[in-house]
């Protein structure tokens, strides 16, 4: 199985708690991340969603699906959210938020291996192509979030 480890840096310029609790329920993705096809709740689980279970289908930009199962494992809200995967990527997420001035600083680390065949065979020539596709995937959730969170209230 390949392994991958991604970090991403997200700024939102929200609340701490807002983003956090955003994050952290995983029926909000498909009102801001796009590439997020199909979320099912296995196991629900009051906030913070610990025990809580999700299957997602996520689509490629490069035509590829992966289907995967989250788990949250622990929480330490607005801190911390970490999350086991199985399926087609299997591995861990760590979810860390801090506040940095008026903005949200979330650190998202995604350590997984493949359990995909293709993406196991083409491995060797094309690693740098699933780094882009995560790069792409992972830049529309945090141009999705900010979107959502960072929207101006409505007029009176």
């Amino acid at each position: 199985m390949a392994e991958y480890r991604f970090v991403d840096h997200w700024f939102i310029a929200a609340p701490l708690e807002t983003v956090y609790r955003t994050v952290a329920d995983p029926r909000t993705y498909p009102r801001w991340w796009q590439d997020y096809d199909r979320i099912t709740i296995l196991k629900d689980a009051p906030f913070p969603h610990v025990g809580g279970q999700a299957e997602f289908l996520i689509r490629s930009p490069f035509g590829y699906r992966l289907r995967i199962v989250v788990e949250t494992v622990a929480a330490d809200p607005p801190h911390v959210i970490d999350t086991r995967s199985t399926g087609q990527l299997q591995g861990t997420g760590l979810w860390e938020f801090r506040q940095e001035g008026d903005a949200t600083h979330v650190t998202f680390t995604w350590t997984v291996r493949s359990d995909h065949r293709v993406l196991n065979q083409l491995e060797r020539v094309a690693k740098p192509l699933f780094a882009l596709s995560h790069a792409i995937v992972s830049g529309r959730g945090h141009r999705g979030l900010k979107r959502l969170l960072e929207a101006a209230p409505a007029m009176a």
